[in-house]
């Protein structure tokens, strides 16, 4: 049986100073959440300070926003640094429609 070929996708990890920027390229859906959800997890776990870059997403359905969501629950929860960016137009557009503005800890480097 052949399996469909996944679009690209990315999830990169670049140390910067103090922090971690966790770069997600491509669509972050039902098919790549887990894969970024895992990595987080693995940060969170060695206690990084961790900016979700967004940036770079083409598509994010509700499987991807769960674990922007999740992730910004569990660092308030747990004293974990994590912000995410303002994301690609399409992230954008999907916060803005769910008025998530006042709910996520938005990285202030101006993305």
């Amino acid at each position: 049986m052949n399996r469909p070929e996944l679009p690209s996708f990315e999830v990169l990890e670049l140390r910067e100073s103090a922090l971690v920027r966790v770069q997600v390229r491509g669509e972050l859906d039902l098919a790549t959440a887990d894969l970024v959800a895992d990595h987080l997890r693995r940060l969170r776990e060695r206690h990084e300070t961790v900016v979700l870059d967004l940036d770079t997403v083409e598509f994010m359905d509700a499987a991807g926003l769960r674990v922007v969501l999740t992730a910004a629950e569990d660092a308030r929860r747990d004293g974990w640094s994590f912000t995410v960016t303002h994301g690609s137009a399409p992230v954008r557009r999907l916060f803005g429609l769910l008025e998530l503005d006042g709910l996520l800890p938005f990285d202030g480097t101006g993305s």
